[in-house]
């Protein structure tokens, strides 16, 4: 596995899923633009800027090795597929961002300002503290916090979810679901039935939704390409985060069903598949270099992440509630996964510490992938996979020593037990950036004998 490779498989699944969505959106017309046209032109927008824009700051950085272009291509997509489109039929204030032209224009800000401030400028601290699209994002629409990341509509009309959920008339929350996710043309022609039945909501949300993040218009469709990404490069790709998530999300829905009441079944499917939801579990959750390096930190990440989104989508701020509704202390921010994800990246360098394997002095025997030949071979910087971690044979925590050793911390190199490295080389045949790590820890352990001596 190279990082090239990965970034390509990852790629092919996202372009992929932006298909699907444009092929399921495609019949609907908004403001005069077809929706599933205005998704592939955000995509072909969003890479297009992100591709360029890296190439360009590659040059006047100075930046040695070669260009990133497939990663700056995969961030573009998760752009392009995490930005809200689609007007809901019972949207009762114009929020001009969700539909084309007007879409265009913030896609290619959220790329600009995602790709140099939270890719190139924060790669220069030596790690990325935060998932860039997801950043980004927040920082664009933050001066239009009421009109795109928390709509009147959302404080006015919809049935708060502190409260029990159910398919009871016209002002329940299932006839919300179908209100907001549904097919608005025929919604708007009356050929969808309100109340909804629990098949018509299970169908919207697991098959098709005509509003919110592309990338999880079908939840199916994540859920089929997510798991043969997942299967594809399974040793490189996190998946413990998405299962965790996935299962406290679960264990949450719950929760607030004993605790409020209503239909559990509902609460958990609108939970588990909302959009922005299935998609970030999936495929921002499982960014390698803003989540931790450890498997029990991984799961810890994945857990708080679905604690901290269930809860946002129900308690989004008391401040935020004095200043909206002074009462009205339980709000439907249901984009609250974007930001819980920012706050479990800023958690991440706590849990790299979490579950790091003991160093032994015994040889121990681990399972590696197929050896290949490559002719030429491309280094990048360090994607915190944390494959090395769970290849070497001594169970020391090889990227970590080598980050030690290059800020020249003795001190923690020493702490990390660089001096039982035997230099099986391990590492560095797993390494998808294709860093010499067993080098790096080599001349880690020199530097410690010489502070002996």
């Amino acid at each position: 596995m190279t990082k090239d490779r990965l970034m390509a498989y990852t790629f092919v699944a996202l372009a992929i899923l932006a298909v699907v969505t444009a092929v399921i959106w495609w019949p609907i017309t908004q403001n005069g633009w077809s929706l599933g046209l205005t998704l592939l032109i955000n995509c072909a927008i969003a890479v297009l800027t992100s591709v360029v824009l890296d190439a360009l700051l590659a040059v006047v950085m100075k930046e040695k090795g070669p260009i990133n272009t497939l990663s700056a291509s995969v961030f573009g997509m998760i752009v392009a597929l995490s930005y809200s489109l689609g007007m809901p039929a019972m949207a009762m204030t114009e929020v001009l961002p969700l539909v084309a032209p007007e879409a265009f224009a913030y896609v290619a800000i959220i790329s600009s300002v995602g790709l140099i401030i939270f890719k190139k400028l924060q790669g220069l601290l030596g790690r990325k503290y935060v998932n860039p699209a997801a950043a980004a994002k927040l920082i664009v629409f933050l001066p239009l916090l009421h009109t795109v990341l928390i709509p009147s509509d959302h404080i006015s009309y919809i049935p708060t979810l502190a409260a029990p959920l159910n398919y009871d008339g016209l002002t329940s929350f299932a006839s919300y679901v179908q209100s907001c996710f549904a097919n608005p043309s025929l919604l708007m022609e009356g050929s969808i039935n309100l109340p909804p039945s629990p098949s018509d909501v299970f169908w919207t949300l697991l098959v098709n939704k005509y509003h919110g993040w592309p990338g999880g218009a079908s939840s199916i469709a994540v859920i089929i390409i997510g798991l043969c990404l997942f299967i594809v490069a399974r040793r490189y790709i996190k998946w413990r985060i998405t299962l965790s998530y996935l299962v406290a999300t679960a264990v949450m829905s719950l929760i607030m069903t004993g605790v409020y009441g209503g239909d559990a079944v509902l609460r958990l499917a609108f939970h588990l598949f909302l959009g922005s939801s299935i998609f970030l579990a999936f495929f921002m959750a499982t960014d390698p270099a803003t989540t931790p390096l450890t498997h029990r930190g991984q799961l810890i990440f994945g857990v708080g992440l679905a604690v901290l989104t269930v809860l946002i989508q129900l308690i989004f701020g008391v401040g935020l509630a004095v200043l909206t509704v002074l009462i009205q202390t339980y709000m439907n921010f249901l984009g609250g996964s974007i930001l819980a994800l920012v706050i479990m990246n800023l958690a991440s360098p706590m849990l790299d510490k979490i579950g790091l394997p003991q160093p032994t002095e015994t040889k121990v025997e681990k399972k590696l992938p197929k050896a290949k030949t490559f002719e030429a071979v491309k280094a990048y910087p360090c994607m915190r996979c944390g494959v090395c971690i769970t290849a070497c044979s001594q169970n020391l925590s090889p990227i970590l020593i080598k980050e030690a050793y290059d800020r020249n911390n003795i001190e923690a190199v020493k702490a990390l037990r660089a001096d039982l490295c035997n230099g099986c080389g391990n590492c560095t045949f797993v390494c998808p950036a294709r860093i010499d790590v067993r080098n790096s820890i080599l001349r880690a352990k020199g530097a410690l004998r010489a502070v002996k001596s």
